[in-house]
């Protein structure tokens, strides 16, 4: 069973995952309209990392949108193969306007610690990475134990402009996403609305330890995924369709003419 999830999962250019019970975080999920699509009886999670430490995204900050919409893709795929060989099973996958409390499942799956930050912090790409998760009713064994958490040096919480950091590692979304946006205040409301990810203050990031000694993604199947146009454009310079969760927000951003 495993080793077949794995040829899966490696098919579709996905190497950084772990897996975690379903009952774990289910006294966590986050209120939200997609918590509906958790497969009823769900038993284990598949938390998938994905790098963003690459030159495309130092470049061009707007590159991360960018790499959701691949990742989605690559989620997609996977589901799909997912439930052809599994066919009594159910999956389904989420990236944003996800249920799934996303660092603490990832801890979980044994991909990283949890951050002061609210970030995952991974020994590959440090705090630069995003996650997916695949929720499934199939048991699958774990590769993780218990949560586990940074060294609590405090950098993040005494370096954060936005005064969005708390002792006790709470995150303010609302305080980050303003002052990220406000350089450019026509987006502060689009930002707040999708819940999107910021571009523009890295400050946890640039200051966290974790960060200090990771290299470049690069070479990782995922970002020369993403590098490549064929894989999000299609030959008018439209998006190629993508099915499955919150999709739409990835259609306009701002900027997009």
């Amino acid at each position: 069973m495993t080793g077949l999830l794995s040829l899966i999962l490696n098919a579709n250019n996905l190497f950084d995952y772990g897996v975690c019970a379903f009952s774990r975080i289910s006294d966590k999920l986050i209120d939200c309209p997609e918590r509906d699509r958790i497969p009823a009886g769900a038993e284990s999670v598949i938390c998938i990392v994905f790098p963003t430490n690459a030159t495309m995204v130092a470049d061009d900050p707007d590159a991360v949108f960018r790499l959701r919409r691949v990742a989605s893709q690559m989620l997609e795929l996977t589901c799909t193969a997912l439930r052809k060989a599994f066919s009594e099973y159910q999956f389904e996958w989420f990236l944003d306007d996800s249920p799934i409390p996303d660092v603490t499942a990832a801890s979980f799956c044994g991909l990283g610690a949890i951050g002061d930050s609210g970030l995952l912090l991974t020994p590959h790409y440090g705090s630069f990475c995003f996650t997916g998760n695949i929720v499934t009713d199939l048991l699958l064994p774990e590769t993780g134990d218990e949560a586990t958490y940074c060294v609590h040096c405090r950098r993040c919480i005494e370096s954060c402009p936005a005064g969005a950091l708390s002792e006790q590692g709470g995150f303010d979304k609302e305080k980050c996403v303003r002052y990220a946006a406000s350089a450019a205040p026509d987006t502060t409301a689009f930002l707040l609305r999708q819940g999107a990810a910021v571009k523009g203050c890295n400050t946890c990031r640039e200051v966290c330890p974790c960060n200090s000694a990771i290299g470049s993604a690069d070479q990782h199947p995922f970002i020369k995924a993403a590098t490549h146009p064929d894989s999000i454009f299609t030959s008018d310079g439209g998006y190629k369709p993508m099915g499955g969760l919150g999709q739409n927000k990835f259609r306009k951003l701002p900027g997009d003419s």
